[in-house]
């Protein structure tokens, strides 16, 4: 059934309209509304149908506002194909590197009265907003270049790090080795092994390189400034006053899973990977590869599509009160002037179409995981979840495959939300 979204009016309230001569209005605006929903419904479930019978993806949801209001959810498939559990509205998933929008909000915020002149801090070092009186193992990196990585740096992927295929996130058991610790590796284990041992692949601030790393640092920084663990201080700064209810940092293996959370399904052409327990054992990457309490920052969180559209809506504003100041707000959404190929604020890819602001992330995890969020100045937002990644292996043959996916799911999908005309009839 689908959730109904216009709301009943109480006896007084039609009373008092049918004194004022207003009834008939209000019954023809509400029909309006009710049409209108239907009309996006339509739209909507015949763009999912249409992606999950070209692609095999087993389950995915969907959440939609419009001015802050949720207008439209449903889920399409199946969350657990062996015992035949649909995908509901209140399934959640993981999401990826939609996380980092998250983290990028809980940092602005706890440096909202330090803006703008924080953001152009250093990180590390003596004085650095991780000082080395905290964070001893972190001093005296190889590269001193890291001793100029601003707050900047790390939230718009200008730090140096991630410009070569080596992703430290996925390094757990070598970083465990070298710093003689039980794997999988800390996230702390990961950037002290990173700055004692690896060179920047840029200097700071002169090259876009987009970085998991880099949100790893800024959650120790959630953690250092806010004196809780990053989970504890996301869950008090932006979910809760974002009415987000089901958000949680991801178990690895699928005995861990949450309540209503899916079951991640690897493209089938993938091969079984090692265990990031350093044992030997191999297994699907989604449960064997991956340890989210090490990339908490970058990729850790689960929640349901609605619960993005809310903190979306919660960081513009719309729908209660705003998670940030005007100033903050402004500033995430600023993209580097120096670089004019650099699509990327503070935490968000920013862009236009047809003179309409977005904000916007993708999430995915090899070969289990899709997620995407938009939020729209037109006062649209919408996010939509996916329980695999459909991409032949070896990765670097499915380029094209991934991209033609990417849009098929972004693009139709605004399409069909925010352009009818753009959405083709279906075949008679």
């Amino acid at each position: 059934m689908r959730p109904r979204f216009i709301s009943v009016l109480s006896s007084k309230p039609w009373a008092a309209l049918m004194a004022a001569g207003l009834l008939s209005a209000c019954i023809s605006t509400q029909a309006q509304e009710t049409a209108d929903t239907a009309a996006l419904a339509e739209r909507v479930d015949q763009q999912m149908t249409q992606l999950l019978g070209r692609y095999p993806v087993p389950g995915a949801s969907i959440a939609i506002a419009y001015q802050g209001k949720l207008v439209y959810q449903r889920g399409y498939g199946m969350a657990v194909t062996e015992s035949n559990t649909p995908v509901t509205p209140l399934t959640r998933f993981r999401i990826g590197s939609v996380s980092k929008p998250v983290t990028a909000v809980a940092v602005l915020k706890l440096f909202e009265k330090e803006l703008p002149q924080v953001l152009d801090r250093p990180v590390f070092g003596p004085d650095g907003l991780l000082p080395d009186a905290a964070y001893p193992d972190f001093a005296g990196p190889l590269d001193r270049r890291v001793l100029k990585i601003t707050l900047r740096d790390l939230l718009q992927h200008t730090s140096g790090w991630g410009g070569s295929d080596y992703d430290p996130q996925y390094d757990l058991v070598n970083i465990a080795k070298a710093r003689q610790v039980a794997a999988p590796a800390s996230a702390r284990d990961v950037i002290a092994y990173v700055l004692k041992q690896r060179l920047l692949d840029a200097a700071p601030g002169t090259e876009y390189f987009y970085s998991n790393f880099a949100y790893n640092v800024l959650g120790r920084l959630v953690e250092q400034k806010s004196g809780m663990s990053y989970e504890e201080a996301v869950q008090a700064l932006v979910f809760k006053p974002a009415a987000v209810e089901d958000a949680a940092i991801a178990g690895d293996r699928r005995i861990e899973r949450a309540a209503n959370e899916t079951v991640y399904y690897d493209d089938p052409r993938w091969p079984a990977v090692a265990d990031r327990d350093g044992s030997g054992a191999t297994g699907p990457e989604s449960y064997s590869a991956l340890h989210f309490k090490s990339m908490d920052a970058t990729a850790g969180w689960i929640a349901t599509a609605a619960d993005l559209v809310h903190f979306a809506d919660a960081t513009q504003g719309r729908g209660g009160p705003a998670l940030l100041q005007p100033q903050a707000l402004a500033l995430m959404k600023q993209r580097n002037p120096a670089q004019a190929e650099n699509n990327y604020g503070l935490g968000w890819v920013v862009t236009r179409s047809n003179g309409v602001e977005i904000l916007s992330h993708s999430g995915a995890l090899t070969t289990g995981t899709y997620a995407y969020l938009q939020s729209r100045a037109d006062g649209w937002t919408w996010a939509v979840l996916m329980n695999r990644l459909p991409i032949p292996y070896p990765p670097e043959q499915g380029v094209g495959e991934l991209q033609a996916f990417q849009v098929a799911v972004q693009r139709g999908l605004m399409n069909a939300i925010v352009n009818p005309a753009a959405v083709p009839s279906p075949a008679r």
